[in-house]
């Protein structure tokens, strides 16, 4: 079996797939850090540190709150993704086999790279938005176009094959 798929992809769909991605991160990020503030009130009229301590502590809870926020920002996503694939559209060939996906890629940053991956060394994958991003680790993704595909068999079948070959994350 031979599927072929062809992404176009710019740094604002990446973005945007991201940002999207990224919503129950920050949310995650923000009951953290009431679950954090609620344990340092609890902590300051328990009498458990000195005043200063408590002060302290909720400084650090406070700035590392902003660091981790920081990053998840879509101005700091587009630059990254500008520095990746520059200003045009990348262009990205993929062909899924039995036991791998090869991927092309081609844009203004890198005019010719090639990749294989079997499935036994993708870490994940899932559905956001009209994409499907494959998990290579933990900071390796690839994003495919779900309307890349020359019919709706052949997404259907490589939906299957992932189904069966990768553990969903």
């Amino acid at each position: 079996m031979e599927i072929k798929n062809e992404t176009r992809l710019t740094y604002e769909i990446l973005t945007d797939v991201m940002i999207s991605k990224k919503k129950f991160i920050i949310n995650s990020w923000i009951v953290t850090f009431f679950v954090v503030f609620m344990v340092e009130l609890a902590m300051c009229y328990g009498g458990a540190f000195p005043w200063w301590v408590n002060l302290l502590l909720g400084v650090i809870v406070l700035a590392f709150n902003r660091v981790q926020s920081k990053i998840s920002t879509p101005k700091r996503l587009k630059k990254t993704y500008k520095k990746i694939i520059g200003e045009g559209e990348s262009r990205h060939s993929f062909l899924f086999k039995d036991e791998e996906v090869e991927c092309h890629v081609c844009n203004e940053v890198t005019p010719e790279a090639h990749a294989i991956y079997p499935y036994s060394s993708l870490t994940g994958w899932e559905f956001i938005k009209n994409y499907l991003v494959l998990y290579v680790s933990k900071y390796q993704q690839i994003t495919i176009d779900l309307n890349g595909f020359d019919s709706e068999e052949d997404k259907n079948a490589v939906i299957a094959l992932l189904k069966a070959k990768v553990k969903k994350s």
